[in-house]
């Protein structure tokens, strides 16, 4: 019997998996981790109180489905960890231009190393377990059965030495599936909407959350042949392919296509399949590998961002960084989020998309 610290969201999720865990005999504890408040002095970081992420609710109902499966439940106090791993870092990101993924950041500082590390010692654990849809494999990670929810893109960061420790026990199931086991077992979150959206906004506007943090920097909204349609207040509100919340009416729908930082334009189009949405290649930095496998010679299959599927590509190396060179011309290909190869059904690596071109 091994003792299992889950880390409970309050979703539907990470209560079956602990569920599952208590039923095959281990020893559980759960723990939910809370990472966003006042807690620490900053007062720029106090400013991130105007957001709409209501985690004492999601506290309950994981303290709740906890005490139905007879197993301790704590709650981590992880915010000044989560502030200077996770949060400087998306706003440096912002500051760049860049649209980051502040998700993957998240599991790669945040659960799978200071929670993992903190499991270990304080609740003398052997393993801890989420509610991913994933599986791992002789230290390999591996898509899941349940392809529709394969969360496997946001975990391309996550350290080589936790998939030695790491279980997710939803691996082999699909979202019905996990649902009805719910149902069965009578927790009161079986029929809980799947959070979506960054974890510390909640559902509050992503421009409002940035305004708080963000100096206006305005310039000129222009179409694809220089016509100003408008202004912005700031390049950091918008990332490529995005339709609502521009401002501009006229003959739209437009579609943002580009990003000039130098001359702070927003250039947007009216043809969402417009020419400059599209790319054949991106260059990665920080490259990182889950395997000893680090081959750049072959074709993989590329992702770019979450849910989408996965395209042929060829990898070379550039410099120090990878250039990814698609099969065919790829959509809004975005500085700032990941380029996550994979071989077949298992994750190989990743790296951060500095910037996107055409061959």
């Amino acid at each position: 019997m091994s003792r299992i610290v889950v880390g409970m969201s309050g979703g539907v999720d990470s209560s079956v998996a602990a569920s599952l865990l208590v039923e095959h005999g281990h020893d559980v504890v759960g723990v939910f981790m809370k990472n966003w408040d006042d807690m620490t002095s900053d007062p720029l970081y106090r400013k991130g109180m105007a957001t709409d992420c209501n985690w004492e609710k999601d506290a309950e109902d994981a303290r709740s489905v906890c005490e139905k499966l007879g197993i301790p439940f704590h709650i981590y106090h992880l915010e000044k960890e989560y502030y200077d791993r996770v949060f400087k870092e998306f706003l440096h990101d912002i500051e760049l231009g860049l649209t980051p993924n502040p998700d993957i950041l998240c599991n790669q500082e945040m659960k799978f190393d200071v929670f993992l590390e903190r499991a270990l010692r304080d609740e003398e654990a052997d393993m801890i377990a989420t509610g991913h849809y994933a599986r791992i494999q002789n230290a390999t990670l591996l898509r899941p059965k349940d392809l529709n929810k394969d969360q496997t893109y946001f975990l391309a960061r996550m350290p080589r030495e936790s998939l030695r420790k790491t279980l997710f026990p939803l691996g082999e199931l699909t979202k019905p599936e996990v649902r009805e086991i719910a149902l069965k077992r009578g927790f009161q979150n079986a029929a809980k909407k799947d959070s979506t959206g960054i974890c510390f906004i909640g559902n509050i506007d992503y421009r409002v959350f940035l305004k708080q943090y963000m100096q206006e920097a305005p310039g000129n909204i222009v179409d694809v042949n220089g016509k100003v349609l408008g202004t912005h207040t700031g390049l950091f509100q918008y990332t490529l392919g995005q339709r609502e919340g521009l401002g501009i009416g006229g003959t739209g729908p437009y579609y943002v296509v580009e990003k000039r930082e130098a001359t702070k334009e927003l250039v947007v189009s009216n043809n969402s399949e417009d020419e400059l949405m599209y790319a054949t290649t991106c260059v990665v930095k920080d490259v990182y590998w889950l395997t000893d496998d680090e081959d750049v010679s072959q074709e993989y299959e590329v992702q770019v961002r979450y849910r989408q599927k996965a395209q042929r590509a060829i990898l070379k190396k550039d410099e120090g960084n990878i250039l990814v060179t698609f099969q065919n011309p790829q959509r809004a290909v975005t500085p700032g989020q990941y380029a996550v190869w994979y071989r077949s059904e298992q994750l190989i690596g990743s790296g951060k998309i500095v910037s996107t071109g055409n061959a």
